[in-house]
Parts: C-alpha cells; sequence; structure tokens
C-alpha cells in the first residue's frame, strides 16, 4: 500500500523529470554557440530520449524511451559518444538509485552496441563514476541495498568497458607491428579468459542487499545480467577449450619467449598460467548455480529459461593438470636437448685438430658432458624448476592473487 509519504516522494520526482524536460525545451529556443563542437556536445533530442528513458520512477521502465535510445545508437554509430556522455550528465548529477540503475542499463546497452560497431565509432571506458553512489531517494532501511547494488553494477560496467579499451588499444598497436601478435595467441587468450572471468566474479555480485528489493526494476536489470552472464560464461568455456586443444592436441603450438625468458620457461609459465585459469573456473562453475537459484527463487525470468550449471569435478581438474604439467615436462626436456647441440659454420679448409667434419654446410656435433650431467634430475625437478603439482600442492603454486597484474 502506497503511504502518503511515497506519494508525495514520487510526486515531487515526476516534478523533477518534467523540470529538466522543459530546460531542455528551453535550450532549443537559445541561440546556438558558434563552435561546432560545442553544439555537437549538447543535443536536445539525444538529452529529452535520456531523460524519458532514466526517469526517477522506480515502479516502471519506460520502454518506449530506451528503445529509442538504443534505435539512435543503432541507426547512427556517431551517435554513441553523444549518448553516452549524455547519460553521464544525467547519472553523475542524480542522488536517486532509480535513476542510476537506468542509466547504467542503457549504458550496458550502449557498449554492447559499441562492441559492434566500426572501430573508429566505439566507445571507450564509462565517462561516469558511481563508485561511490548514495541513494537519497529511498528510507534509510532500503537506501543501503540499493546504493550497493547499484555500485556494484557500476563496478562490472567500468571494467568491462576498460577491458575493452585496453583490447581496443592492444589491436590497433599490434596492426602496426606486423605479424608478431600470432606469436602471443595462446597467451593472450589465456590473458583474455583471466579478465572473463574477473568480469564474471563482478557479475555474480550485482544481487540484492538489503529485504523488499524485489521490485521490478531490480529483476529487470538482473534480466540484463544473466543474458550477460552467459554470454562471458561461454566465452570463458571456449578460451578453456582451444587453450587445452593447443597445450594437448596433436599439434600443440609453442609459447613466445618473453625478454630473457627461455623457451621451456615460457611453457611452464602458460601450464601455471592455465592450471590457474582452470581452478578458478572449477570455483566460478559452483557459485555460478548458486546465483542461478537465488535468481530463480527472486523470479528473474532469463535466470528460469536456461539449464543448471553443471560443476567439472575435482578429480578431472587434477587428472589435466597432471596431463599439462606432465606435457610440459616432455616438452621442456626435448628443449634441453636441442640445447645441448651446438651448430657450427663450416670452413674453406679442414682442422686436424677438430673431431667436426668440414663442409659447406651445417654442422651439429652432441656436446656429451652437459648430456650427461642431465641424466640425475630428482623427480619432479627439471632444470631449475620444480614441477608444482609433483612437489608441491596446488595452494602453494595459486596463492598469488595476480591473474590480472
Amino acid at each position: 500500500m502506497t503511504t502518503a509519504r511515497q506519494w508525495w516522494r514520487r510526486a515531487a520526482a515526476a516534478v523533477k523529470d518534467r523540470r529538466s524536460l522543459y530546460l531542455t525545451r528551453v535550450a532549443v529556443l537559445r541561440p546556438r554557440p558558434a563552435s561546432g563542437v560545442a553544439a555537437a556536445l549538447r543535443s536536445p533530442e539525444l538529452e529529452a530520449a535520456v531523460i524519458l528513458a532514466t526517469s526517477h520512477d522506480e515502479r516502471s521502465v519506460d520502454y518506449g524511451s530506451a528503445a529509442r535510445v538504443l534505435a539512435l545508437a543503432r541507426a547512427s554509430p556517431p551517435a554513441l559518444q553523444l549518448l553516452m556522455w549524455e547519460l553521464a550528465r544525467r547519472a553523475g548529477r542524480t542522488r536517486c538509485w532509480a535513476v542510476a540503475l537506468k542509466a547504467l542499463m542503457l549504458a550496458h546497452g550502449l557498449l554492447l552496441r559499441s562492441d559492434a560497431a566500426p572501430r573508429a565509432a566505439r566507445l571507450g571506458r564509462v565517462p561516469f563514476d558511481l563508485a561511490d553512489f548514495r541513494d537519497r531517494s529511498s528510507p534509510p532501511s532500503k537506501s543501503s541495498g540499493f546504493s550497493a547494488f547499484v555500485r556494484a553494477y557500476f563496478r562490472f560496467l567500468d571494467t568491462r568497458s576498460l577491458f575493452a579499451a585496453q583490447e581496443l588499444d592492444d589491436d590497433a598497436g599490434s596492426g602496426s607491428g606486423g605479424g608478431e601478435a600470432a606469436d602471443d595467441g595462446e597467451d593472450a587468450r589465456l590473458d583474455r579468459v583471466a579478465k572473463q572471468q574477473h568480469l564474471l566474479d563482478l557479475l555474480m555480485q550485482i544481487r540484492p542487499y538489503g529485504d523488499g528489493m524485489e521490485q521490478g526494476l531490480i529483476l529487470e536489470a538482473m534480466d540484463c545480467v544473466v543474458i550477460e552472464i552467459f554470454e562471458v560464461y561461454s566465452q570463458i568455456c571456449t578460451g578453456i577449450a582451444r587453450f587445452l586443444v593447443a597445450v594437448l592436441g596433436s599439434a600443440p603450438t609453442t609459447p613466445r619467449p618473453r625478454p630473457g625468458e627461455t623457451l621451456a620457461a615460457a611453457r611452464r609459465r602458460r601450464g601455471v598460467q592455465g592450471m590457474r585459469v582452470l581452478r578458478k573456473a572449477a570455483e566460478q562453475s559452483a557459485q555460478l548455480s548458486s546465483y542461478f537459484d537465488l535468481c530463480r527463487s527472486l523470479g528473474v525470468l532469463n535466470a528460469a529459461e536456461f539449464p543448471a550449471v553443471e560443476r567439472v569435478p575435482d578429480d578431472d581438474i587434477r587428472d589435466l593438470e597432471k596431463i599439462i604439467m606432465n606435457h610440459v615436462v616432455e616438452e621442456s626436456g626435448k628443449e634441453e636437448e636441442k640445447e645441448t647441440k651446438a651448430l657450427v659454420v663450416a670452413v674453406e679448409e679442414t682442422r686436424p685438430a677438430s673431431k667436426t667434419v668440414v663442409t659447406k654446410e651445417w654442422v651439429v656435433f652432441d656436446d656429451d658432458d652437459n648430456a650427461a650431467a642431465g641424466g640425475g634430475a630428482r623427480p619432479g625437478h627439471f632444470g631449475g624448476y620444480v614441477n608444482p603439482f609433483v612437489g608441491a600442492p596446488w595452494d602453494a603454486v595459486a596463492g598469488s592473487r595476480d591473474l590480472l597484474v
């Protein structure tokens, strides 16, 4: 039942929206500035559409106005920047959780549209900050829960836009640097999967944080979150599958060593990083099951349409760890064998003191001393490296939380 205080609060919110629309119409009657850039940054038509789509009414969403904003973004990719800046102006001034959440949902839609836009029209990082948002439009008993929900949604959206901007810069750099990006494909894929796992953690933090938050706008936002979760999770599964094929397939790829790093060390680094990703995926599958159970209990429609997430058994993860690390050990052993052979260039004449046959071709000879020195390695040790899955438990390997460093 609507109380008198709630009625007056909603009436005041409606007055704020009408006042904003009135000021937008008045701005049309003012003389336009001489600078074309200043005129482009303030578009009354776009501003009015954003105001209607981000009204103060927490009971419903103006789907017509929201569809108009997204239609403008689809029809004209250059309008993406203008729409995002209008949302930034709207979100940066509000202390109403409904306005902030609607702005975040629209910004989410614009970012999705930006992914398919031409490179020159793509959006960068979101140009507003709601990390410290505090709601003042609700009673104190509910305000903290709504504020936490908005902050969680913003953290995900801000991180997502940051990763997208970084990938755009990396693609531009690899395009100007020639064919070096192909050599780093597997490392880049693992880094991308680790970032997507971080995004999945942020998505699962978008949930009600208080009682009485089962409102239509909250459930609508969680519908958008569930769709994004399945998109991100599917990319994680695809990336892990490609990593396993690249490492355990019939034609395994060779990692590109970093400056000052040997090929054997690069293989070990990629193997350990892959194990971290696999362990994280196993943890997140269990967390996703709990999150979807919560969404179904709240009545989120999209969560009810998808099957339950099946968790990868721990025994299978351990088997994969052993297989991958054994593969790394074998490849490292082959690499050390190759390093014990030297290549020399033949000269025009023979030398009696040399055991090497002199020709005009490359000559290979074995270094018996180095080959014999490597025969007494302890199990689980190769070179200067200790196999973490033989000599130490997994916690000793995955203890450092540096996936995104």
